[in-house]
């Protein structure tokens, strides 16, 4: 069995990465189906920015990084989708701790 970690981004500030990509970019870049990360927005697991010149949402590098980690969770520990909102929740809380924690430590 092999074990394999998910890696934890913080400091992101998603407006300055610069990029922007299609849903169908994002669903190519994260190595699944472009219906299924419709599917993932629409239950609310996901979500991208509005773009006002297209029909559909944008999505940054930030996106195509939580379409991987749920996919991870997913297909690797086989987590249904209300496990996986839970454990993403709670990442990302961990993830606002530790910065306000290095915030007042001085980090």
């Amino acid at each position: 069995m092999t074990t394999r970690a998910v890696l934890v981004q913080t400091d992101l500030d998603l407006e300055a990465s610069g990029e922007f990509y299609s849903l169908t970019t994002a669903a190519r870049l994260a190595g699944i189906h472009p219906e299924r990360l419709r599917y993932y927005c629409r239950i609310g697991l996901l979500s991208g920015f509005p773009d006002p010149e297209e029909s559909g949402p944008r999505f940054t590098d930030h996106s195509v990084y939580e379409i991987r980690r749920i996919e991870f969770l997913r297909r690797e520990h086989g987590v249904n989708l209300s496990g996986i909102r839970i454990i993403l929740d709670l990442m990302r809380r961990n993830e606002i701790l530790t910065e306000t924690l290095r915030f007042h430590r001085g980090f």
